[in-house]
């Protein structure tokens, strides 16, 4: 094998290559310079929004405008209520920024038509500029008013302020609800503007204050328990609660059936009136309210409870026993006769009681001497005839020229007033006396007495 010499190696130089430590080093001084620069811009344009804003906050201004004669209304509105026709002031008030200057403040209409202007020079805080109207007339078909704040210094006039203030301008007379009550009229009466019926008793307020007298604002004037609405429906008086004055509420008359405008009405037939009925608490629709099997009307004769079924079987028997009394008495009568007739007596005999003498029976034939305390005047009185409960109420009529309110014959005679109320409608009805009407009265006067113009407002 033949020998061979080892070729020749040719060696190159490479470039040399930074450590990988020395690379990590390097980025992060970069990184940090970059950071600092970021840093250092950030505070120099940061700062300059917020002391834009600070200032603007600082001058920042707010004006209102209020009305101080409004109109109260009964419902909350987004609307201020003024009268047309009277005094009113627009007290503007505004915040003035810190610097002095000199302010213009404007009041305009709803078209936007400048009405008034005054300057205001002040030096900063809350201010106040007040407009003084004889009258609204200047904003009249206006639906709301402006005040608008202008910065008057000179060469720098701007508006920076304004203020709207919504407005409903109302004339007295008017009558926004179309009820017959003028506007005015409404709030005397506290009833709304803007509802026809406030009470929603089916009557409209005009009616209520002008027709019929009854309150707009309770739909039971009376407190009767009766709608006024179906009180006048049914010719009852809405204003008063017991129209046939038999005590019992018109209400409780329509419930139970029995008729509200007849004061001697005896509904269930059996000798009571009803007005009898409700106050001694029996049943005016029921002639038996204990059920017993006897009217409240013999009850009541016979002195047993109508309101207690139990008094019948007493009744049973003390019937009983009284017949049984008279049995036993009448037979002790014959027996007596029989037994006189056996043995007769003189008259005189019989009846003289024992221990007087015929002389002192002479004397008894005499009239007895009157006692010392007896009163001739007295006797004299008592001969003269007693007065019925109708002379009563004609000499108290011809007392009173002739006619008087109902209500006075309850007081001065102290009978109750279902006791009157029976008595006058049964003299009425003989024609001994008129009786009429009047709102929450009634007048009573003898035939041919009655004073002009009285009348009923539900004769109209």
């Amino acid at each position: 094998m033949a020998y061979r010499e080892p070729s020749e190696r040719r060696v190159t130089a490479e470039p040399t290559r930074p450590s990988r430590g020395n690379s990590s080093i390097t980025m992060s001084y970069a990184r940090a310079t970059f950071v600092l620069v970021l840093l250092v811009l950030s505070g120099a344009v940061v700062p300059a929004p917020v002391l834009a804003m600070d200032d603007e906050t600082t001058n920042e201004t707010s004006i209102e405008g209020t009305f101080t004669n409004t109109v109260p209304v009964d419902q909350s509105r987004e609307s201020t209520f003024l009268w047309a026709s009277e005094r009113n002031t627009l007290s503007v008030e505004f915040d003035a920024p810190n610097e002095s200057n000199i302010y213009e403040v404007c009041v305009r209409n709803g078209s936007g038509d400048r009405v008034e202007c005054t300057d205001k020079s002040v030096s900063s805080g809350t201010q106040t500029v007040e407009f003084t109207y004889e009258s609204l007339s200047e904003f009249e078909g206006s639906s709301n008013v402006s005040v608008v704040l202008w910065n008057s210094f000179p060469g720098q006039s701007e508006q920076i302020a304004t203020d709207t203030v919504n407005v409903t301008i109302l004339q007295k007379d008017g009558d926004i609800d179309g009820d017959k009550l003028s506007n005015a009229n409404e709030l005397s009466n506290n009833t709304s503007m803007f509802l026809m019926d406030t009470d929603k008793d089916s009557l409209q307020d005009g009616a209520e204050v002008k027709n019929y007298g009854t309150s707009p604002t309770t739909p039971d004037t009376d407190g009767d328990g009766l709608n006024d609405a179906a009180e006048l429906s049914n010719s009852l008086d809405p204003t008063d609660p017991d129209t046939d004055g038999d005590g019992i509420p018109d209400g409780v008359e329509m419930r139970l059936g029995t008729p509200p405008n007849d004061s001697t009405a005896d509904t269930d037939g059996d000798g009571l009136d009803d007005g009898y009925e409700y106050e001694h608490g029996t049943d005016p629709v029921d002639p038996d309210t204990d059920g017993d099997g006897l009217n409240d009307g013999l009850e009541r004769k016979l002195g047993t409870d109508a309101t207690d079924g139990s008094t019948t079987p007493m009744l049973v028997f003390t019937g009983g026993t009284l017949l049984g009394v008279v049995a036993v008495g009448g037979r002790w009568f014959i027996a007596s006769s029989e037994y006189q007739l056996e043995a007769p007596v003189s008259a005189p005999q019989l009846f003289k009681p024992d221990g007087i003498d015929a002389d002192a029976e002479d004397d008894a034939s005499e009239s007895p001497p009157m006692p010392p305390e007896f009163d001739r005047d007295e006797l004299q009185q008592s001969s003269q005839p007693v007065l019925t409960d109708e002379d009563k109420v004609i000499q108290l009529l011809r007392d009173n020229g002739g006619w008087v309110y109902q209500s006075k014959i309850v007081e001065q005679t102290g009978w109750s007033k279902s006791k009157v109320s029976r008595l006058l409608s049964s003299m009425d009805e003989f024609g001994t006396v008129e009786k009429i009407s009047v709102g929450r009265q009634n007048i009573v006067a003898e035939e041919g007495s009655m004073p002009e113009g009285a009348g009923s407002p539900f004769d109209e």
